[in-house]
């Protein structure tokens, strides 16, 4: 059985969702059934859930179903775009919005994907992240965590534990690439004022795929101002968890550097 047989047998065990993406990545469709299977997926159970889940959104960080990043990750998959309304209104309402801190590191890579990689604000993100990245890869250091000797100014509760150099933690914007980073690069498109992007998104990629980053444990940053740690594990980093591996494994065929990797071979 060839390709094409197989994702013909494929699209007639599938439901509405698959069937449309059948139709976009691996079928040849004519523009009017596409629309047609669309239009089927729109109807879905499942894709109204989870348009009604993000139309709740109020903030974009966390584990509840009605954290913007949830609905978003759910139907970006589903095959929807900024071309959708609810989509199209929850990211405005977002990017005209004061954000916290961390916001733009978790919505960037759903914003990429959607198709917002023009916006001047959303370019501007993609340029400060990639650039940051590259100069983390490009270094080239592994040696994420402060010695004893240096962790002495640490508070008590955090003594002991894995805690980031300044420039790999809290206090250097966060520079160690993270399960969302992963994502944006996968599918990341041409961003202005980036020279050599193919190339800096493959140095990036190298650096996460290579097995000392990988091994990494995870651990906390430091925030010297404040005099408390905040905690940054493994799984949010770019470490291939076997809860992700399905996840990783569909960023990592995207990306040549990362195909040729160990953990993906």
């Amino acid at each position: 059985m060839n390709f094409e047989q197989l994702a013909v047998r494929l699209f007639a065990a599938s439901g509405p969702i698959l069937r449309y993406r059948i139709s976009t990545d691996l079928l040849d469709f004519s523009e009017r059934e596409k629309e047609r299977l669309y239009q089927d997926m729109l109807e879905s159970p499942e894709v109204h859930r989870w348009l009604a889940n993000l139309q709740q959104a109020r903030s974009i960080h966390g584990s509840k179903d009605t954290n913007a990043e949830n609905p978003l990750a759910k139907l970006l998959d589903y095959g929807l775009t900024c071309h959708h309304p609810t989509l199209a209104d929850k990211f405005d309402q977002f990017l005209n919005c004061p954000l916290s801190t961390w916001d733009p590191l978790i919505f960037l890579p759903f914003l990429l994907r959607a198709g917002y990689s023009q916006h001047s604000l959303v370019n501007e993100w993609a340029k400060t992240r990639i650039e940051r990245l590259y100069a983390t890869a490009k270094q080239g250091s592994y040696d994420f965590y402060l010695s004893a000797e240096e962790a002495r100014g640490v508070p008590q509760a955090w003594r002991g534990k894995p805690i980031y150099r300044d420039e790999f933690g809290h206090m250097g914007g966060y520079s160690l690439p993270t399960s969302y980073d992963f994502y944006a690069l996968a599918y990341c498109p041409p961003v202005a004022g980036i020279d050599r992007q193919p190339e800096k998104l493959e140095t990036i990629v190298a650096f996460l795929s290579d097995p000392r980053f990988q091994s990494t444990p995870g651990g906390y940053g430091w925030d010297r101002v404040k005099r408390r740690c905040y905690a940054a594990g493994r799984v949010f980093l770019a470490c291939v968890e076997p809860p992700r591996l399905v996840l990783f494994m569909e960023l990592g065929a995207i990306l040549e550097t990362a195909r040729r990797s160990t953990w993906f071979q």
